[in-house]
């Protein structure tokens, strides 16, 4: 999780954000919590993207779906705005680990860990495909291994980004993708299945069924090659390799699955401890960064240049200590609270009980000198702001305390004192009050003064930055993602043209191995000028005449007359064409056909036919 970076919201709608937890093709995500304290993922939809209507209702009907798919084997879908300025997404955040994560750090899974996994899963979509969606992008970083089993996160969200001008019609990733996603057609739930195959090799692996590459090079491989299986356990072997099927209709469903799998054995952790151990790793940094939120109700506030002396002047409320306002002199009690009104802590106390803010309370100082009066010697303590009172004067009590002397307190208003002058003459007249300048300390205070337009100046530049930089950073995401679509569109363009051109060397390669016209007009001489028809048929003449004779041949005898007689050079000529011709035609006819010319195989069986037809009429079959 990363710190929140210039330009961040504060907050979504009612959600505060504390940090990043990554960025996708849809938008930024981050980690907040709900006015209840709840920990959320909240991701919110990239302005370029949030520009498109089309994209903002396919959103809108996503999240709507996406909303009847139970918790249980997901993130669920708690909040949405997709209706805002800029849509945005709220998620519960699941402390876990990602699956890609977790094998990268940890390695691969084990057989037990690997059944629930795929048991898990299986649920997870069943439950998506129940709503009618589908998930289009299952992989290894939208699995969560969470404490409880794993958990499906961004269903069906991917096919909102579908024809907006920031994706391509192919969304996915290579190396999940199915051969019906890969090559842009209609899909259904069964692509899902591909993907939960390839995931499963994956966590089985830590590499992917059909290993790594560019994207032509993995979009080549799902289309044309049969995925590796070897790191998968032998009994989960046939499973995953029915799901990779190329061919939808021989895939299973999940329900299939969770039949094969059976009731799947799980003990007190499904995982093993070291990514147990990850896990709670991240429930602890999850819940530092929800504590370590700034404060807004539940924390007492520190009056502003206040100091306590062994105790910090900000309490938490339920605390035993009292919030100090005050500083605390040199060796009184830390631990003691500030006195309240009619609770001194008696005349000899070593803490005066309502000492004033700023009073120095050292020595022989009473208990309640005026705010900025010199107290030292002999001047009495409670004499009136401006006035000289003589020194023997007696003290004030505090309100409602008994000093116990024989001389009465400050007069209260009304009483009869028997005579007695009391010790505190009346106060001066009043003055009106002086206002204050412009120029004193508090003149920033008023609405037209320098320092408050300066503040305002101040505010609207800080203002203006903080849009400029929002400004950019549009523009930035704006030019990132005409990046990619580029990137794509060459990654695209340049598997086109190299589909075209395997395409072109095989269909030259055919037409080169496919024989001509002009080689078939070669070889007619040499079907029917009798130069190798003779030597042929005379020598296959004798070699049957020695066979005849031999005890491997149980017929009746058969003798070759001779080449020179008028039978035996015949018979040596019709044998010869008969062979020949017939052994010529039959080699390119097989030709022709490997090729696939149409021509060449009717030549063939019409030289063949023509021998064998010229033949029957001279009498050599009879």
């Amino acid at each position: 999780m990363g710190p929140l970076e210039n330009g961040d919201p504060e907050r979504i709608g009612r959600y505060r954000l504390i940090g990043r937890l990554g960025a996708g093709g849809m938008g930024q995500v981050y980690f907040g919590r709900s006015a209840a304290g709840r920990p959320v993922a909240v991701k919110r939809i990239h302005p370029h993207m949030a520009a498109d209507q089309s994209f903002r209702e396919r959103f809108a009907r996503e999240v709507t779906a996406a909303r009847r798919v139970s918790g249980a084997f997901t993130a669920p879908v708690i909040d949405a705005d997709p209706d805002g300025e800029v849509p945005w997404l709220v998620t519960a955040y699941v402390p876990s680990l990602p699956l890609d994560r977790a094998v990268r750090e940890h390695g691969p899974l084990p057989e037990p860990s690997l059944r629930v996994l795929a048991a898990g899963l299986a649920e997870a979509l069943t439950e998506i495909h129940r709503v009618g969606l589908i998930h289009r992008d299952l992989k290894p970083g939208n699995v969560l291994l969470a404490e409880d089993g794993p958990r499906v996160i961004d269903f069906g969200i991917a096919r909102a980004t579908e024809g907006t001008a920031a994706t391509q019609s192919i969304i996915g990733t290579p190396g999940f993708m199915s051969p019906e996603q890969v090559q842009g057609a209609p899909l259904t739930p069964k692509s899902d299945m591909f993907a939960y195959g390839a995931v499963l090799v994956y966590a089985a692996s830590g590499v992917g069924p059909f290993g790594e590459g560019a994207m032509p090079t993995m979009v080549m491989r799902v289309l044309q090659h049969e995925p590796d299986l070897s790191g998968v356990p032998e009994s989960l072997r046939g499973l995953v390799a029915a799901c990779l099927a190329k061919d939808e209709r021989n895939r299973p469903s999940p329900g299939d699955v969770l039949d094969a799998l059976g009731d799947v054995p799980v003990g007190s952790s499904w995982l093993p401890p070291v990514f147990m151990r990850g896990i709670q790793d991240q429930v602890a940094r999850m819940n530092a960064a929800l504590s370590g939120a700034p404060a807004t109700e539940g924390d007492a506030t520190a009056v502003l240049g206040t100091q306590s002396g062994g105790y910090a002047a900000t309490e938490v409320l339920g605390d035993h200590q009292a919030t100090r306002a005050i500083a605390t002199p040199p060796g009184a009690d830390p631990h003691q609270p500030t006195s309240v009104l009619n609770t001194g802590t008696g005349p000899g106390g070593g803490t005066p009980p309502t000492a004033v803010y700023g009073q120095n309370t050292g020595g022989q100082t009473p208990p309640t000198a005026v705010y900025g009066q010199n107290t030292g010697g002999q001047t009495p303590p409670t004499a009136v702001y401006g006035q000289n009172t003589g020194g023997q004067t007696p003290p004030t009590a505090v309100y409602g305390q008994n000093t116990g002397g024989q001389t009465p307190p400050t007069a209260v208003y009304g009483q009869n004192t028997g005579g007695q002058t009391p010790p505190t003459a009346a106060m001066p007249p009043a003055t009106p009050p002086t206002p204050p300048s412009r120029d004193a300390a508090y003149a920033d205070l008023y609405r037209d003064s320098p320092a408050a337009e300066r503040r305002r100046r101040e505010q609207e530049e800080l203002r203006r930055r903080a849009e400029e930089r929002e400004r950019q950073r549009y523009e930035e995401q704006r030019r990132r993602a005409q990046e990619i679509e580029r990137q794509r569109y060459e990654e695209r363009r340049r598997y086109e043209e190299e589909l075209a051109r395997a395409r072109r060397r095989a269909e030259r390669a055919r037409y080169a191995e496919q024989p001509s016209l002009w080689s078939f007009v070669k070889l007619l001489p040499l079907l029917i000028i009798p130069i190798i028809q003779i030597p042929l048929g005379w020598g296959a003449s004798i070699a049957w005449e020695w066979f005849a004779t031999t005890e491997l041949y149980t017929g009746d005898g058969w003798y070759y007359p001779g080449l020179l007689t008028i039978d035996g050079f015949f018979q040596a000529l019709y044998l010869g064409y008969f062979l020949l011709n017939n052994v010529v035609s039959l080699e390119y006819l097989v030709r022709c056909l490997r090729s696939g010319s149409v021509t060449g195989v009717m030549l063939a069986l019409a030289a063949a036919v023509g021998t064998n037809c010229a033949l029957w009429y001279f009498g050599f079959f009879g």
